[in-house]
């Protein structure tokens, strides 16, 4: 039993560091010159700050956070408004073309996005939207509500009926009844939703990137990706920018941990 300990503890470890090791590279880097990159040792001579403040303010990478962390949480906030009812009629309601339409759902969710650039930079710039926040926001909602409704479906199905019904018999009307009962039973399944439309659209680059022009509207994956001149690649910037770009994920996850691990294995547990 030791042994068999031993070896999971050590194979544990390993995979850990297998997908820290990426990071904390990135992490030692930042605090690097461009020179130290470049050579062998590990760890910088000093503690560097300077990629942080031509990252931050010399760069300007400040507006592109601020840009995704508006149209991530506008994104966020219309899918789950849109999710949470339509969740609720999937599993709770009988309509007609239900299972059609349910499939139509996970299709959307699986349709590569590379087929509708051309339509949908058309359409966006018929209406203006280009190099705008509603450039990014109308896609993304399009693009990612379907997996938010398709996820909260499969959670509301392992709320027990017999709630709502003793509820309505108390005399809870319809809305009270989702907004009192169904949403706090719901709440795991709703903040992990969140968190993943909230990280899918952090980090989307090829709607961003054909969609938008200058640093007003770019977000983040873009900013990164325009660190990489065309005879040279500043790797202490870019490293440093990546940091900061996972900081607000991680913290996010940090803090609604619990929220998540109960949301995730909630629709593996049928009542």
């Amino acid at each position: 039993m030791k042994k068999i300990r031993i070896v999971f503890w050590s194979i544990l470890i390993l995979v850990v560091l297998i997908n820290v090791s990426p990071y904390l590279w990135m992490f030692i880097n930042s605090f690097k010159t461009e020179n130290e990159i470049f050579q062998t040792k590990i760890f910088p001579s000093a503690l560097n700050f300077d990629n942080y403040l031509a990252v931050l303010i010399e760069g300007g990478f400040s507006q592109n956070v601020w840009n995704s962390f508006v149209v991530s949480t506008i994104t966020t906030i219309i899918c789950i408004l849109i999710g949470i009812p339509a969740a609720y009629a999937f599993a709770r309601l009988d309509f007609k073309f239900k299972n059609v339409m349910f499939l139509l759902v996970l299709f959307i969710t699986v349709f590569p996005g590379i087929f509708i650039i051309s339509p949908l930079f058309g359409f966006l710039t018929r209406i203006g939207a280009i190099d705008t926040y509603l450039a990014l926001i109308l896609p993304y909602v399009a693009y990612f509500s379907p997996l938010v409704v398709w996820i909260l479906t499969s959670f509301f199905r392992t709320i027990n009926p017999s709630i709502e019904e003793v509820a309505i018999m108390d005399g809870c009307g319809f809305f009270q009844m989702i907004g009192k009962i169904i949403i706090p039973l719901a709440l795991p399944g709703i903040i992990t939703v969140s968190i993943i439309a909230f990280t899918m659209s952090w980090n989307e680059f090829m709607f961003a990137l054909v969609f938008t022009n200058t640093q007003s509207a770019q977000t983040v994956p873009v900013a990164i990706a325009n660190f990489s001149g065309i005879h040279s690649l500043n790797w202490g910037q870019m490293t440093t920018a990546a940091i900061i770009a996972t900081l607000p994920i991680i913290i996010i996850s940090l803090i609604m941990q619990k929220h998540i691990i109960s949301g995730l294995t909630a629709g593996a547990v049928k009542e």
